[in-house]
């Protein structure tokens, strides 16, 4: 047992931890955020009273424990309407092309990182406010951000002043106060949480339960933490079993470079609008 108030693991034990986060989810954290990690697991054996093997095993066996690392181990800040010119493309082209094709058919939308689930609600409000009938999934590793993407309720700190401002209208129905946002049950019903590990995708028991024939997706700032066979890998899935043919896949702006073309399937086509890069899936519907 851990008896000392302080505790500094080896460099090989940091990395044995990192190694079962890579395996399990394949994260790779970026070198600003190791060492915050490595005082969250140090700050864990202590608080635990256990040893750095009994830690290492606990995240083993313990889902929660491990979720929990997961959470530590990511950036989940995010807030509504981010990358806004991506949300003012499906605002003045795709949302009203889909309208004008499809009438009121159920649009399929995929928000497949939604963390706390600003993207997801962002999706369902703006789709919303332009006649069509979303039906989006929100899902993420971590099944406490989903909880909280279920219950609907946000902090007004979820709101940027400059990023996403042009849509912030369509927020104001929801503001309970000045603090907070609670989005209501006609809202709430066009969306549902999911638990996915898209670093497992591709397997039998995960790939049976994808969303299929996704109209849109988001999978924004997931690729950062990635190696490029996995980015290879997420990308083939989503192309062959979970995006519907003419469906389109947005990425972080950021992340566009990240993406070799020898890792993009052949079926999606990189689409530039202005400043606005996404993926369409070539085919007809």
């Amino acid at each position: 047992m851990i008896k000392d108030s302080m505790i500094n693991i080896t460099p090989e034990e940091f990395e044995s931890f990192l190694s079962i986060l890579k395996s399990r989810t394949g994260i790779v954290p970026r070198t600003g955020h190791r060492e915050g990690i490595k005082s969250y697991i140090e700050k864990q054996i202590i608080e635990k009273k256990t040893t750095v093997l009994g830690f290492r095993n606990e995240l083993l066996s313990n889902e929660r424990c491990f979720t929990e690392l997961v959470n530590e181990s990511t950036v989940n800040e995010t807030y509504f309407f981010r990358e806004e010119k991506q949300f003012m493309l499906l605002h003045d082209r795709i949302f009203p092309m889909w309208k004008a094709l499809f009438g009121n058919k159920r649009i399929k939308i995929w928000s497949a990182a939604c963390s706390h689930g600003e993207e997801a609600y962002s999706l369902a409000v703006l789709a919303s406010s332009c006649g069509l009938r979303p039906e989006v999934t929100a899902s993420d590793i971590n099944s406490i951000v989903l909880d909280h993407c279920k219950n609907g309720v946000f902090q007004t700190s979820s709101i940027r002043q400059v990023d996403g401002i042009a849509f912030q209208d369509l927020l104001l129905p929801y503001k309970k106060d000045e603090k907070t946002i609670v989005f209501s049950d006609e809202i709430k019903s066009c969306i549902k949480t999911q638990k996915i590990n898209l670093s497992t995708m591709d397997a039998p028991g995960t790939a049976l339960f994808l969303p299929k024939n996704q109209d849109i997706i988001f999978l924004r700032n997931v690729f950062i933490y990635f190696n490029q066979e996995l980015r290879a890998k997420v990308l083939h899935t989503i192309a062959e079993s979970c995006l519907a043919p003419d469906g389109v896949l947005f990425v972080s702006m950021s992340e566009i470079a990240q993406l070799k073309p020898d890792i993009v399937p052949p079926s999606l086509e990189r689409i530039v609008d202005g400043s606005v890069f996404y993926f369409h899936k070539k085919g007809e519907k």
